[in-house]
């Protein structure tokens, strides 16, 4: 069975859907009603209409599909017969539409602040080496950074176009990087080196791929009862300096030496409550590797604000986003990146219930990314979004005519269909990616 086709993936799924396209239409139902323009369906869900009311000429009712919700305004559709009555919506000035079809986006991305400030005002654990300088604590055997000459203790300090601050920028550069050369400029010892880098690409989403670890300490979260670590006498808290006297920087280099000693004795310097300690053990052979029984805790910082520094770090947080789509969709269209980085429905599907397991707040935090995505892309200009259509908007307004039905139909068809190329490829993707591709 595969792991993410459950009960709880499927709930967070419709959840984050449901709610998003709901927040996303009931944007443009608030200002359409507030500007006068008759709103004829405001609808939780899609397709039939299982219950609901009707008030002052609105049929406002739950329909069986519960996946986000759609309004249906008096004469929004160009090939309908308009009256000029002053509640059809294209009998409207043109910065009354605007403001209607803008706002479906507004609210996505308001929802996005609102939900990130929501997070950082309750607090998020993070991987701490994410907002520190990009020092390298290790470095994988056979990597691009092995060949690139790269050493443990480097300050990572630009990379291709981009200056590194931190080790979340960093990662984000060589994400976004897979199989380029770029230059690279770190600082060893005080001394400033160029040097350059052929990035690889990782996992099935065509990521870049550097093999740089972080510093991370290799600090012990749980012992199994029973097998070599315990008998050896090591803790939970204990945490790793050394193994067979290699000093250790990152937890990941000592499960690497302990993973390839099966059988052998391996040497441990640990650091227990301030005092140092000499201990050995001997990793129990299973399919070839060694294990000795331990399970490793990622030093994490928790991330929490007073109200105003919360509703900081969120617009911080959501500029930094809108940026990244902005990276993505130009690295996209310049073939810098493969399209298997793009997600669809199925990858929102398992991320969201993946997310909802680590937590509510990584939950929000995950809704807020999705949020903010769905409200950037659909003010894109492209014909069949809001974007398209307040492109076509302002068109009309440059040219201070309104296109013919004729024009506006075939612009239509044209980005209906490119439309849809595009998400059948997603999809596609998608479907590889998650049934097929490992």
């Amino acid at each position: 069975m595969i792991p993410f086709l459950n009960l709880q993936s499927l709930g967070a799924f419709a959840l984050i859907l449901g709610l998003l396209v709901l927040i996303h239409e009931l944007g443009h139902f608030l200002v359409a009603k507030f500007l006068g323009i008759g709103v004829e369906v405001f609808s939780i869900g899609f397709g039939p209409r299982l219950f609901g009311f009707r008030k002052k000429g609105t049929d406002y009712r739950l329909s069986a599909i519960p996946l986000g919700g759609y309004v249906k305004m008096r004469g929004e559709n160009p090939d309908e017969t308009l009256s000029g009555d002053p509640e059809e919506f294209l009998s409207r000035p043109k910065p009354q539409r605007f403001a209607v079809l803008v706002m479906g986006a507004t609210m996505n991305i308001a929802a996005a602040i609102f939900l990130m400030v929501v997070v950082y005002r309750a607090g998020i654990p993070e991987p701490a080496y994410l907002h520190r300088p990009a020092v390298v604590g290790a470095v994988e055997p056979g990597s691009p950074a092995a060949r690139a000459g790269i050493h443990p203790d480097d300050l990572i300090v630009r990379l291709g176009e981009n200056r590194v601050g931190t080790w979340s920028d960093l990662l984000t550069t060589v994400t976004l990087s897979p199989g380029q050369e770029v230059p690279l400029v770190l600082d060893r010892g005080g001394r400033t080196l160029t040097q350059t880098i052929t990035l690889g690409s990782a996992t099935v989403y065509r990521i870049g791929y550097a093999g740089i670890l972080p510093v991370d300490p290799a600090q012990v979260d749980e012992v199994v009862p029973g097998l070599p670590a315990d008998q050896a006498g090591v803790k939970a808290g204990d945490r790793f300096l050394a193994v067979n006297g290699e000093p250790i920087r990152n937890y990941l280099t000592a499960w690497q030496v302990i993973q390839n000693s099966p059988g052998r004795t391996v040497s441990l310097r640990i650091e227990r409550d301030g005092r140092l300690l000499e201990l050995s053990v001997v990793p129990k052979a299973e399919e070839g590797k060694g294990v000795i029984g331990i399970r490793w805790r990622p030093e994490k910082t928790l991330r929490r604000y007073p109200l105003y520094g919360a509703l900081a770090a969120s617009l911080k947080w959501n500029w930094e986003n809108v940026d990244l789509v902005f990276t993505t969709l130009r690295k996209l269209l310049t073939r810098q990146i493969s399209l298997r980085t793009m997600s669809g429905p199925i990858d929102i599907y398992k991320f969201s219930g993946a997310a909802l397991r680590e937590g509510w707040l990584q939950f929000l935090q995950f809704m807020a990314l999705v949020s903010l995505q769905l409200g950037v892309i659909n003010l894109m200009p492209f014909p069949v979004l809001d974007g398209g259509h307040i492109f076509i908007l302002l068109l009309e307004g440059v040219v201070r005519r309104d296109l013919s039905f004729r024009i506006k139909e075939r612009i239509m068809q044209v980005g209906f269909y490119l439309l849809l190329l595009l998400m059948g490829a997603i999809v596609y993707l998608d479907i590889s990616k998650n049934f097929f591709l490992r």
